[in-house]
């Protein structure tokens, strides 16, 4: 399922996504489908995706804090003035954590190469989600490290939320993932505390 375009990038792995809203695509996502630690493919032109997790959410309104009077009511705007654009737009944070190529290669970690603007987001799907972890005949959570480098609050509960998400996809794996969630779980507890 579509979810949107990237817009912008703060770095070679940290994405903005910008929500299709409706007449963009069919159907339109739902906040569900663009959720915190959903996993997504930046589709790319040669048939290759980069693979990243949503891990921020923004709303943008920039009617928020315009007080002042106003010459027609909002309801009335399409009506007075039909090439109103309405600039409401809702923004995820996508880091990407690694590639799938078109022949089903896969590399976790840092992408060799960046996406480009207007690049399609889409929701991957469980068996997607499965053949990126699955390396060499086991699981493998390579871009890890990545995610714990970033310098963000939601860091810690992201983590956590991507091994819950990989457990419930290799349940074969669950003592070992169970193991370094707790091992997270129990950092994200003291490691602000001091």
């Amino acid at each position: 399922m579509l979810i949107g375009k990237i817009v912008s990038s703060n770095s070679h792995v940290e994405y903005l996504c910008q929500v299709y809203a409706a007449g963009e695509t069919e159907p339109i996502p739902q906040p569900a489908d663009y959720g915190f630690g959903t996993f997504v493919a930046i589709e790319e032109s040669d048939g290759a995706e980069l693979v990243g997790v949503i891990y921020d959410t923004t709303l943008v309104n920039p009617e928020f804090g315009s007080l002042g009077p106003r010459l027609s009511p909002q309801e009335d705007l399409r009506v007075f003035t039909p090439d109103y654009i309405v600039e409401r737009v809702t923004l995820v944070g996508v880091v990407a954590l690694g590639a799938m190529g078109p022949n089903g290669t896969v590399h976790q970690g840092v992408p060799a190469v960046a996406t480009t603007i207007d690049a399609h987001v889409r929701r991957l799907a469980a068996d997607e989600i499965r053949t990126f972890h699955r390396v060499d005949g086991g699981l493998q959570l390579a871009y890890l490290p990545m995610l714990a480098g970033m310098r963000s609050p939601l860091t810690p509960y992201l983590m956590l939320d991507v091994i819950a998400r990989v457990m419930h996809l290799f349940p074969e794996e669950a003592p070992r993932l169970a193991l370094l969630s707790d091992n997270l779980a129990w950092k994200a507890r003291v490691e602000p505390v001091g």
